[in-house]
This record gives C-alpha cells, sequence and structure tokens, in this order.
C-alpha cells in the first residue's frame, strides 16, 4: 500500500503515564497541522493509563487508534510494534511526560520534504521541571542541517548519542525497515544504536527549531541509577561500531577523545554512585570498565580532567591537544 506522502503518524508507548499523560496527548491533539494518526500502546500499566487512553479514543475515534500489550514489553518492543501498526512514511517518536508546541508537525513534515532523503531527524528542545516550569538549559550546537555518515561518526564518538531523546526524533520509515528497527535485546541505549544504524545507509537531518517542552523528573528510567551501568553496558559496542567504521585519517582523532572524554565519564559515573553509596551498581560498572579498559590509566585520564577543570583549562584542552 502506498503511504501518504504528507501524513505523518506520532507513536506514543504508555506505561503508567501518570500526571503528566493527559497534557502529553492533549499538545498532540492540538497540533495546527491536522493530516495525521495518532497510535498508542499501553504497556499493560498497572495504573489508570488505559482507561484514560480508551476516553481518548472515543472522543477522537477516527483520528487515534490505541493499542494494549498483554505483558510488559519494555520500550523498544513497544515502539517496534507502533512502528509496524503505522500508514505512514513519516513517524514522530512521542513520550508520556513531555509537550508538543501546537507547531511541532508541521515544521517536521516540511523539513522531510526539504531533505527527503534522510533516513531521519531530529529537532530542538526546551526543557521543563516536573510542574512545567522552563529551565534555562541553552547549549551552543554548531551541527548543520544535513548530517552525513561520516560527520554523524565523528561528532556521536565525542559527545553519544545526538538526539539526546527520542520525543525529538522523526524517523522515515523505509530506512527503519531497511536497517531493521529497534534492538529490542536493549533496555536503554536501543534509541542510540538505531540512529547510529540509520546514519550509515544515508545523512540524518537536525531541524534547529525548538518544537517540543522535555520534562526532567526523578522518575524517569534515564534518571535513575541503574540505568548508569545499562547505558554504558550498551553503549560501549555502539561506539567501537562507529570506530570502525571511521576513516584511517579521523580515526586516531576519534580514539584521543573516546579515551579523554566519553572513557573519562564513565568513571565519573563510577564515581558519582560510590558517592552515593549504590553499592551494588558500583561494583558492576567498575567490573564493565575493567573488562573494557585499562584502569590505572583511566584514572590518571579522570585525575587530569579534574585539575584540568579547576584551572578551566579544560575546553582548551579539548579543543587544542585532542583536535590535533
Amino acid at each position: 500500500m502506498e503511504r501518504a506522502a504528507n501524513k505523518i503518524t506520532i507513536i506514543l508507548p504508555v506505561y503508567n503515564g501518570g500526571k503528566h499523560i493527559i497534557q502529553s496527548v492533549n499538545s498532540v491533539l492540538d497540533q495546527e497541522y491536522k493530516d495525521f494518526e495518532f497510535i498508542i500502546c499501553d504497556d499493560a500499566s498497572t495504573d489508570n493509563s488505559y482507561q484514560f487512553l480508551q476516553s481518548v479514543k472515543l472522543e477522537n475515534p477516527d483520528k487515534v487508534k490505541i493499542l494494549k500489550n498483554a505483558t510488559n514489553l519494555g520500550l523498544f518492543k513497544t515502539l517496534n510494534r507502533l512502528i509496524k501498526e503505522s500508514s505512514t512514511n513519516l513517524i514522530h517518536l512521542w513520550s508520556q511526560d513531555d509537550v508538543m508546541k501546537p507547531h511541532c508537525l508541521e515544521s517536521c513534515v516540511t523539513f522531510h520534504k526539504n531533505y527527503p532523503l534522510i533516513s531521519m531527524s531530529y529537532h530542538g528542545i526546551d526543557y521543563i521541571d516536573e510542574n512545567g516550569k522552563l529551565i534555562n538549559d541553552e547549549k551552543n550546537d554548531g551541527t548543520p542541517e544535513l548530517i552525513s555518515s561520516d560527520l554523524y561518526a565523528n561528532i556521536s564518538i565525542r559527545w553519544g548519542c545526538m538526539p539526546g531523546n527520542i520525543a525529538n526524533v522523526t524517523l522515515n520509515k523505509q530506512y527503519v525497515e531497511q536497517v531493521g528497527f529497534f534492538n529490542e535485546t536493549m533496555i536503554v541505549s536501543g534509541d542510540f544504536d538505531l540512529w547510529t544504524r540509520l546514519s550509515e545507509i544515508s545523512s540524518i537531518g537536525r531541524n534547529t527549531a525548538n518544537l517540543i517542552y522535555l520534562r526532567r523528573h526523578d522518575g524517569q528510567l534515564s534518571r535513575s541509577f541503574k540505568s548508569i551501568y545499562l547505558r554504558i553496558k550498551e553503549d560501549i559496542p555502539i561506539h567501537l561500531q562507529i570506530l570502525n567504521r571511521l576513516k584511517e585519517s579521523d580515526k586516531k582523532r576519534a580514539l584521543r577523545w573516546w579515551s579523554w572524554k566519553t572513557q573519562v565519564s564513565y568513571y565519573n559515573d563510577y564515581i558519582f554512585l560510590k558517592r552515593r553509596g549504590q553499592h551494588e551498581e558500583t561494583i558492576k560498572l567498575y567490573n564493565l570498565l575493567q573488562q573494557n579498559f585499562r584502569i590505572t590509566p583511566l584514572v590518571a585520564r579522570w585525575i587530569l580532567i579534574k585539575i584540568l577543570r579547576v584551572l578551566k583549562l579544560e575546553v582548551e584542552f579539548y579543543k587544542n591537544i585532542l583536535d590535533r
């Protein structure tokens, strides 16, 4: 079946949506751009999320489709189910905590019209707290709108997952089908893994407009102590995959960045867990680091970066030493 060129699907996995899900769902339904379908899957919630979603369906029978997992499958299995259910080529991923600005979907569709051959895009975000208050988090980002495979690899090896979230990502379904959907064995980094595979077969896009309010609160998996070990465990093979696809001329520089920035950040996470008395997670992470890296040189790099930070020389070090 031919997919509508201008229509977009929003897919939303829900698990115990709590107090934020009403605002999240309504922000999609209130979009200025109306040519969309909204598919939501409840992942065996134990609260009243599914009952709320049923009421949304009753009020919007032509726009909303509700699915339900019999058992809790987790984020990436649920996202794959939702992608396969969608009838459009453009798919915007969504989150139960966040809020779309009214022009979000229109901007995403227009961006993909301008760059029809990209496998995915991600757009800018504004941060809000638990209560919806805007959080000042301005960052200078010189990444261009069109990101080649080589540029993706060079940026990701330095800074990690480029979109940083799923709620600001629009996928081109034909490319997702080509690379094989989210890796369902992953718990935390399945998004980083998929973006990396998509970037190998085509350029990806960066829409510079801030189109959503991304909510930060303590209940999120990405902010839990247990997620730190899982993220690092899943990120390491992704980084190795990225390193292996770099040209030799870029690989040495990338390895310096990975050693001095990424690996040092892993050890910093270990110290973070240790200081907060997370004994079990600390042991697991230390063993993981020991299996993958030489600990003594890693600790020495961590100490030096700490000293450079105190002396306000860290940025200069990264710029003038690692980029040589």
